[in-house]
This record gives C-alpha cells, sequence and structure tokens, in this order.
C-alpha cells in the first residue's frame, strides 16, 4: 500500500515537508469523495465541477492535483485496491483451516463494502466506463483479487478443490457484487450478522459435495 505521507529526510525543508504532506492528504480526500460520486452518478455524469463543489474547492482547482477525469477514476481503483487487498492478503495467508479462512476473507468483504468502502464494488464491477485503458487496469484488478481468493481455494483438499471448478468462485465473487443491494439497514441484522450470514452461505459451495448434490450430479 502507497504510503499516504512522504517520509522525511534529514535534509527535508519543513515548509516542502508540510506543503506535500497537505497535497497527499487533499489528494485523498478529492480521491474518496470522487469515488463516491463514481458510483453514485456514473463515470460519465460524474465531472470536475461536481467533485469540486463536494470538497468545497472549484473544478478547475482538481486539476493541479489530477490530469483528467480519466487519471482520476484510475487513482480511485487503484486507492481502493491499495485499501481491500491487503486487509484480505492478510487473511488469506493467516493460519487455520482452508474454508475458515475462506470464510473470513467474504465476511471482511462484506463488512468493506457495507461499512467502509462502499464505493468499492461499483468502481471494480458496475459503473460503466468507455475508456478502454481504464477498463483494462480495472480487469487487471479484478483479476488480481481473484487471485487472492484463489490462494486459499486452491489448498482445499480433496474434493472440495477437485469437484469445484473456477466459476465456483467467479459465482461466489458475483454474489458479493450484489450485497450492497440485499442488506436493508432497516431489518433485523447488523451489519455483522449480514456479512455472516452471507460468508457462510458464500463459503459451502466450497465444502465437500452432500449426498443430495451427488445424487443430483448422477
Amino acid at each position: 500500500m502507497p504510503e499516504a505521507f512522504p517520509r522525511r529526510g534529514d535534509d527535508a525543508d519543513p515548509a516542502e515537508t508540510r506543503a506535500a504532506r497537505k497535497r497527499a492528504i487533499r489528494m485523498r480526500l478529492i480521491e474518496h469523495t470522487a469515488a463516491r460520486l463514481f458510483a453514485e452518478r456514473g463515470y460519465e455524469a460524474a465531472n470536475f465541477e461536481d467533485i469540486g463543489a463536494a470538497v468545497d474547492m472549484r473544478g478547475t482547482s482538481l486539476y493541479y492535483y489530477f490530469s483528467s477525469k480519466e487519471e482520476l477514476f484510475l487513482r480511485c481503483m487503484e486507492h481502493a485496491a491499495a485499501e481491500v487487498f491487503p486487509r484480505l492478503r492478510d487473511i488469506a495467508r493467516s493460519e487455520g483451516p482452508p474454508l475458515a479462512r475462506l470464510r473470513a476473507m467474504f465476511r471482511e468483504e462484506v463488512v468493506i463494502t457495507l461499512r467502509e468502502y462502499p464505493e468499492f464494488i461499483p468502481l471494480f464491477l458496475k459503473v460503466r466506463v468507455p475508456i478502454e485503458a481504464l477498463e483494462r487496469r480495472r480487469r487487471e484488478l479484478r483479476r488480481e483479487q481473484t487471485a487472492i481468493f484463489r490462494e486459499v481455494v486452491d489448498e482445499l483438499d480433496g474434493r472440495a478443490a477437485s469437484d469445484r471448478p473456477r466459476p465456483t468462485l467467479n459465482l461466489a465473487l458475483g454474489g458479493m457484487a450484489l450485497v450492497g443491494e440485499w442488506y436493508d439497514p432497516e431489518g433485523e441484522l447488523s451489519v455483522e450478522g449480514f456479512a455472516d450470514e452471507v460468508s457462510l452461505t458464500l463459503v459451502r459451495m466450497f465444502a465437500p459435495r452432500t449426498e443430495f448434490e451427488a445424487r443430483v450430479e448422477n
């Protein structure tokens, strides 16, 4: 994950360091605000004027930080990946049975999506972007996310691994894309309770086949 602030060297000018720190903070604010507007309005409808107004700036002032809307959207995606992927990777490489870690990863992403970074899913899966370079980079980031989950799926023993082809993981991640629409903040379940139920449902797809499944397949 990129550092939020540049490191200060022994010969760093204090004024320059403060300016760099202030710039980094402002860029993060713009990125988070732009990500929310891109998620709400779509790529084409969100513009610099609206984004600037949301952070109490003139739209033209954003060009001091980002050369174009294309660059800003790219930075939003990169920053979202830098926020989320390391957390999933830490769980994937932790101790414990693969199914337990896989469930914990699904649960973590549900909580992130609903509480901490609701723009994450729209940026990666829902917002239509009519620029091939951005779509190509988005596909790369999706593959990186899938690869993190795949690390754990490939550890599953016996039937759990051999009988569950790659579409199973694709289906699970596709389901994750809808959690923002499924969850009712006014309902009985808390975010954590909902995350528990969703993660348990998804991880069952990777468990060994039941007798019923075997009969259906035969």
